[in-house]
């Protein structure tokens, strides 16, 4: 009680924490999402929330990479940023919704000293490393879903919109209803050669940009890279930033032997946020010829 009531006094009197007490730093954020035509306010909200807590975490990364105790620690930022994430908790303080953009602005509370000990302490604790990188495989590659699945939503609504202003014009979208869901289904559960017979079919009637992305995916998956290549290409045409199809053309490059154009698209990927090319070259860098 007695020391409880010097800590006090000392505040009163210097407004600084005593030595050996650290201060907590606030750090505040502000991401705003516009929507798509086939975006929700729950899904503006999802992404706007994973984003806003990715830019803190950088910022807190940048802030902690400062200080001499985590540089003596000699891991890799990304590294310094996942823990960090497993350790501090996001509050939001505003959210705005107008129908087309959703905003939000969060901040976290941090000790920069506790946040060290815990870094130290969880580095050689391979257990709570996987935890933590299994985390962030998941928030990167939930919101690659999203987005892909926005894209079919938006194919969709356009497919509905060409059948209600003249179904007999767009025969070929009708012949292929449903037959893409089922292809994709097919690919997800080993169905590979199937799935191919079926996206075959689907480009004949109705050729989108996502029929030839999901093809071109199982041609990798059957190692037919220069096929997925030319796919890939018919859908990067519509949609030059899809991120899995810039990250994934660069894999199909790199396979075939072009690690310049293969390398390219990937930083490309990673430039737009794709989790997996971010990650491929964390784990490339540095290396000759790639």
């Amino acid at each position: 009680m007695v020391l409880l009531r010097v800590i006090i006094v000392f505040l009163l009197v210097t407004g600084l924490p005593p030595a050996g007490m650290a201060a907590s730093q606030t750090f505040v954020e502000t991401y705003a999402y516009n929507a798509g035509e086939s975006d929700s306010k729950l899904t503006c909200r999802t992404v706007s929330l994973i984003e806003v807590k990715r830019l803190l975490l950088e910022k807190i990364g940048v802030y902690l990479e400062s200080r001499t105790e985590v540089q003596n620690f000699q891991i890799a930022k990304d590294t310094v940023t996942a823990i960090t994430a497993g350790i501090v908790k996001l509050e939001i303080l505003d959210e705005q919704w107008n129908g087309e953009q959703y905003a939000m602005t969060a901040r976290i509370v941090a000790d920069p000293d506790e946040i060290a000990r815990s870094i130290d302490a969880m580095r050689n604790t391979q257990g709570k490393m996987a935890d933590i990188e299994k985390l962030r495989t998941i928030n990167e590659e939930s919101v690659e879903q999203m987005r892909e699945m926005q894209a079919r939503m938006e194919q969709l609504q356009s497919d509905l919109l060409s059948l209600n202003q003249d179904a007999g014009a767009h025969q070929g979208i009708l012949d292929a209803w449903g037959l893409y869901e089922k292809a994709v289904q097919m690919r997800q559960t080993g169905r590979t050669k199937e799935a191919i017979e079926a996206l075959n079919t689907v480009i004949a009637g109705n050729p989108t940009y996502l029929a030839y992305f999901e093809r071109a995916m199982a041609y990798m998956e059957q190692d037919r890279y220069h096929e997925a290549i030319a796919d890939f290409n018919q859908t990067l045409k519509v949609e030059p930033k899809m991120r899995g199809a810039l990250f994934g053309r660069g894999m199909a490059y790199l396979k075939t032997g072009n690690r310049e154009a293969g390398r390219r698209d990937i930083e490309k990927a990673a430039a737009l946020g794709n989790g997996r090319a971010v990650k491929w070259l964390r784990e490339h860098s540095g290396r000759n010829g790639l």
